[in-house]
């Protein structure tokens, strides 16, 4: 009789490299893989680098490995970016390697039906469908159709967690 597995829970930690298909793929998208979006709109994206420590943090969270957090990474960069509801901004203000795409900037992301690209390609993809106006050349696409499925507040505790030095319990001689 065989023994069955478990089946092992992926963390976001293991997405930090791309597998040797995946990289071949996102070096190889060609322009039009990705498009830029205006943020704003009710949604803000929080960029953390390094990536790793961006990954670190969802870890932290206990956030499963699944579709709907709306989650990218840059890999050309080593970035990490979430879409969250905008308004906390204030809370990455003094966090260093940490920046907060808001109204009036532009976020790089996979166009539908894409993987993206090595700057720009979807670790964990929105529960909505990309809204109709992305897909309109005509019209400037906004981040406001995207969920945000990350609490920004959670995401700045877990990443104070990662953040936190670790200290050496000291013995009493």
């Amino acid at each position: 009789m065989a023994k069955s597995r478990k089946p092992v829970t992926p963390t976001w930690a293991a997405l930090l490299v791309p597998d040797d298909n995946t990289l071949a793929r996102l070096r190889a998208a060609r322009s039009g893989a990705t498009r830029f979006v205006q943020c704003g709109g009710g949604r803000d994206a929080v960029v953390i680098s390094p990536l790793q420590r961006g990954l670190a943090a969802l870890d932290a969270l206990t956030l499963p490995v699944e579709d709907g957090h709306t989650v990218l990474a840059d890999h050309s960069r080593q970035e990490l970016i979430v879409v969250v509801e905008d308004g906390w901004m204030h809370l990455w203000e003094e966090i260093p390697g940490v920046r907060v795409l808001s109204l009036g900037a532009w976020l790089l992301v996979p166009v539908p039906g894409s993987d993206g690209s090595f700057a720009a390609t979807w670790l964990s993809r929105p529960t909505q469908d990309v809204p109709a106006p992305w897909r309109d050349q005509e019209t400037e696409p906004i981040l406001a159709g995207m969920s945000a499925g990350v609490d920004a507040r959670e995401l700045y505790d877990a990443l104070a967690t990662v953040d936190r030095p670790v200290v050496a319990s000291v013995v009493a001689s």
